[in-house]
């Protein structure tokens, strides 16, 4: 939307923490691999793919990754990032700017083995969401997971949304509204194509790590 406020905030959070973030991929993706090398394929996408660190891991362990993201400052860096990767690794990367709804929209139905999303899903709309995951159900094919992080609903933040990013060095009066999520909040988005595999709460961190997948077609007798 013209009047959408997100994507420079993002911008100005990326242009913020540049340099300063773990160099590494996330302990989030660590946790996904072994869900997306269960995965009919080996194509992925992963929406709000920020600075490019948890794609680079998945290039490097064989993945072919399209990642999609607000911010063309996130853009910006990803590709830097990538272009210091070995060139038969990066060579099956592609990152551009886009909302990621629309982007997967536009995927062809059952072309993806898997979609990752990392601490993105908190600052959509529930239509946005609710579109979104139906539209990840509609492009995986069958026996493809959805790995995806979220902020819970007990974390020490919540009252405090102003220092959760994008917000944190974002623009001064344009805070960016989350939802932090309970249990019911992640089944209710399970249930819109897909069966849940895993949740694991993290309460260390106060985030939940969920794995999904598109249930298979059984086979008639």
């Amino acid at each position: 939307m013209a009047d959408d406020h997100r994507p420079p905030a993002w911008d100005q959070y990326w242009a913020t923490v540049e340099g300063q973030l773990s160099a590494g991929p996330s302990g989030f993706v660590r946790w996904a691999l072994p869900y997306l090398q269960s995965a009919p394929g080996t194509d992925l996408v992963e929406v709000g793919s920020g600075a490019g660190r948890d794609m680079g891991f998945l290039l490097e362990q064989g993945f072919s990754v399209r990642g999609v993201d607000f911010s063309s400052e996130a853009v910006r860096i990803a590709r830097q990032f990538l272009a210091t990767l070995a060139p038969d690794v990066s060579a099956r990367g592609h990152v551009e700017v886009g909302e990621a709804g629309a982007y997967v929209a536009g995927l062809p139905e059952g072309s993806l083995s898997g979609v990752v999303g990392l601490v993105l899903y908190e600052t959509f709309s529930d239509p946005e969401r609710t579109g979104l995951f139906r539209g990840i159900a509609r492009a995986l094919r069958p026996g493809g997971v959805h790995l995806w992080c979220v902020r819970d609903d007990a974390h020490p933040l919540r009252e405090k949304v102003a220092m959760v990013p994008p917000n944190q060095g974002g623009p001064s009066g344009r805070v960016v509204e989350h939802t932090f999520f309970a249990r019911s909040h992640c089944d209710a988005l399970t249930s819109l194509g897909f069966e849940r595999v895993a949740l694991e709460p993290r309460p260390e961190t106060h985030y939940f790590f969920v794995a999904d997948r598109k249930p298979v077609a059984s086979v008639p007798q």
